[in-house]
């Protein structure tokens, strides 16, 4: 990414910079003024600046808001002024620009402007310089296919290893930065994709979503649970190959490896019944049906434990399964409703019941969480 940067001196040794904006509402900011100087004591302490604090006037136009004065304060007087992290990080960046343009061009006379190319990019570029197949993928793919053919490029080269080992050598803070982007991109297209099916009747397809993005069943669990299997078969079938026993989805604690089995419904599952007696309802058979069926599975694998076992290659135990089922939504229910849905499963012992629009919540805030750091 190549950014501009316009500066307009001051004198033969200053130099003004662009107003860099932390926090803006419609009518207050904070903003910092960076300004540029040749100091004679410290030639890499190159930048100082001003925090200001804006609010629009009656024109709608921004004027700095002078009505009080830092050096009126008083012995037992003091100002406290909270910079949120993803703001400081804003000012950081942007004052290594500026030192990064005095340090290059230093300061002259007039109004100038300055292209920086962003480090990830500078690593690109020196990266494919001496590489013309590569060039001609950068220049001739349209719209996002070049990354495709990129990583193509990648695989089938000699020796992949040496490019690898060159990406390494970008700062951690790029890695980081360029992983926390995918992690966001790619958690912003399950919620839209979420979204956009939330009245899905079809098991199969919540199936096939959760197996796809497998991670955010792990969010239901307080300790560290990975994707084991789908569709597991548990036996039980008879001479009339009828019986068999088939759970959607197996995860494991990576270090004690314990499994929780977890049976997949739909957003549409009905959760609650007709009103049993005055503001008390009775839990629907669906509900209760997948609740009785992900306890039968937890019977059948512990009872037949060491037969399963010996027919899987990866090992694991059965100590106390935890038992998941993920069904219906929660909005669907109001006030005496919520109370006795909320009661019937407090009360559950090893099984798990959580909606659909908790699940989908609960990826929100990991979203919101990501995009704050």
């Amino acid at each position: 990414m190549v950014k501009q940067y316009r500066i307009k001196s001051t004198s033969n040794h200053s130099a003004h910079g662009e107003d860099i904006i932390l926090r803006q509402t419609k009518t207050t900011r904070l903003l910092f003024r960076p300004q540029l100087v040749d100091n004679v004591n410290d030639s890499n302490a190159s930048v100082r600046g001003t925090f200001i604090f804006q609010k629009k006037n009656m024109k709608n136009k921004w004027e700095d808001y002078k009505e009080l004065d830092n050096n009126r304060l008083k012995a037992d007087e003091w100002i406290k002024l909270d910079i949120k992290s993803s703001e400081l990080l804003k000012l950081m960046t942007e004052l290594n620009a500026y030192y990064e343009i005095h340090k290059e061009y230093g300061i002259n006379p007039g109004f100038n402007k300055y292209n920086l190319i962003e480090k990830e990019l500078h690593n690109i570029l020196e990266l494919v310089n001496d590489d013309q197949e590569l060039l001609e993928i950068l220049s001739n793919r349209s719209n996002g296919e070049f990354i495709i053919d990129t990583v193509k490029w990648i695989a089938n080269k000699d020796e992949p290893s040496k490019i690898i080992d060159q990406l390494k050598n970008a700062e951690d803070k790029e890695l980081e930065r360029l992983n926390t982007y995918i992690s966001i991109t790619n958690i912003k297209k399950l919620l839209d994709k979420w979204d956009s099916n939330r009245n899905e009747k079809n098991e199969e397809y919540w199936q096939k979503l959760f197996k796809e993005n497998s991670w955010i069943i792990s969010q239901i669990f307080a300790t560290p649970l990975v994707f084991f299997q789908d569709k597991a078969y548990l036996g039980g079938k008879g001479l009339s190959n009828k019986g068999g026993k088939e759970v959607d989805f197996i995860y494991q604690n990576g270090f004690t490896k314990d499994v929780s089995l977890i049976e997949i419904k739909t957003p549409n599952t009905s959760l609650l019944s007709k009103e049993y007696r005055n503001n008390v309802f009775s839990i629907h058979n669906d509900l209760s049906g997948a609740i009785v069926q992900v306890l039968s599975y937890k019977e059948k694998i512990q009872r037949d434990y060491n037969a399963i076992n010996a027919d899987t290659i990866s090992d694991f135990s059965v100590f106390n399964p935890i038992c998941v089922v993920i069904a219906g939504n929660i909005k669907e229910l109001e006030g005496s409703e919520i109370q006795s849905f909320e009661l019937y499963r407090k009360e559950l012992k090893n099984v798990i019941v959580i909606t659909f629009d908790e699940l989908y919540e609960k990826i929100k805030h990991l979203l919101d969480l990501i995009s704050d750091e």
